[in-house]
């Protein structure tokens, strides 16, 4: 293997790093512990953020920009933009104009407020399958509300309501769907088939689709995560996209908001924003980096082999699947009857930080759990050890 993955990197302790997934670990202490501060031996796999070094075309692009040694206002040159275009034709056959993209440097969620601002009215409802990453701060503050539509759940595999999404997207005050593809937490890559039912459903009722498809390019061997907009065409679909998870360079914000249909591009006045880093950090990635992507998703079936076959030979009654895209697993704690309360207690005794279900739906509650397998084995192997032991005892 040309790249390396396993190497442990200090990201709590090491200067000039940042990483409030790691430096930051006791803020998360409210959430997690109760007001209590949290240990400092924790392993952190609560964040879709990857304990992996950058692919090293990107840092040799960036290194390049910086011994430039000038970092003034920033315009966007025609090759961002066939870099952008050139990824998705050759790994999607999904097409698009330069013109159709609009960079945001403030990432994902700042797009996603700004759909939301753009597209809806105060007071209209946004629809979410859930259980769900964490939209919901972006649309209670901006005067919008959410409206949940519940997945089916069968042995940990969901598919979709289709008659409650019907249902819902018949009420004229619920205009726009956040749709995650692949879907986060659970997994689940929604087929050309679900696609075009749930694009059939919202076009009846004038509900815009706004597909976040930031974890698109980590998938299973085998599997194609298809996007939402190459499937139904342009009409009433706006993409997210975004190097952010796919390279782990989610603190550069690089994210691409594709709109393609003449009605919304009308209406979407975000100005394009970047600084001279992000910009040297796509072209390198979208143009350099697909040996680098192919070999991560090596690493990361590898460790979602490897977590899935030890909890389902130490942990026998938790249920979890093989998940189709992301590098997060989606773990049923409920048959072990212990209640929420003793399942978070046991996760933080584990001195392991996950994000729990209630993060995610007030449904699934806490004795659901995710994890983030995007670190070194070394450290996924002793993040288990400590979970399993927990629910040993």
């Amino acid at each position: 293997m040309k790249y390396d993955f396993d190497t442990v990197i200090d990201r709590r302790h090491e200067p000039d790093q940042y990483s409030s997934k790691w430096a930051d670990i006791q803020s998360n202490r409210d959430r997690y512990n109760a007001g209590n501060p949290l240990p400092e031996d924790m392993i952190g796999l609560h964040t879709a953020d990857m304990d992996f070094r950058c692919a090293p075309e990107i840092i040799d692009a960036m290194i390049r920009t910086a011994e430039h040694g000038i970092y003034g206002y920033t315009r966007i040159p025609d090759e961002y933009y066939d870099a952008v275009r050139g990824w998705f034709a050759r790994r999607f056959d999904w097409k698009f104009n330069r013109d159709d993209i609009y960079p945001c440097m403030d990432g994902t969620h700042t797009a996603v407020q700004n759909c939301i601002e753009t597209f809806t009215e105060p007071g209209d409802g946004i629809l979410l399958f859930l259980p769900s990453y964490g939209y919901s701060r972006d649309i209670g503050p901006l005067g919008r509300h959410q409206v949940d539509i519940q997945l089916i759940e069968t042995d940990g595999y969901y598919t979709i309501d289709y008659d409650a999404l019907e249902h819902a997207a018949g009420d004229p005050k619920n205009t726009m769907i956040i749709l995650i593809q692949p879907h986060n937490p659970t997994g689940r890559i929604f087929t050309e088939e679900e696609i075009r039912r749930v694009g059939e459903i919202c076009r009846r009722h004038n509900v815009i689709i706004l597909s976040d498809e930031v974890h698109i390019d980590i998938v299973r061997k085998g599997l194609t995560c298809l996007p939402v907009m190459k499937v139904l065409g342009p009409q009433g679909v706006i993409s997210a996209t975004a190097i952010n998870k796919t390279f782990n360079t989610a603190g550069l914000m690089m994210t691409n908001v594709i709109i393609a249909d003449p009605e919304l591009k009308a209406k979407y006045t975000y100005p394009a924003k970047a600084t001279p880093f992000g910009v040297s950090a796509v072209i390198a990635a979208y143009n350099e980096g697909e040996e680098w992507v192919r070999q991560l998703n090596e690493y990361v079936d590898m460790l979602i082999e490897y977590a899935v076959e030890r909890i389902h030979r130490e942990l026998p009654k938790a249920k979890v699947l093989v998940p189709e895209g992301t590098y997060c697993i989606w773990i049923d704690f409920r048959p072990y009857g212990l209640g929420e309360q003793e399942v978070n207690r046991r996760i933080i005794n584990a001195h392991v930080m996950l994000k729990m279900g209630s993060v995610f739906s007030d449904k699934d509650g806490d004795e659901w759990a995710r994890i983030c397998l995007s670190s070194p084995k070394v450290m996924i192997a002793e993040a288990l050890d400590r979970i399993i032991a927990q629910f040993k005892e």
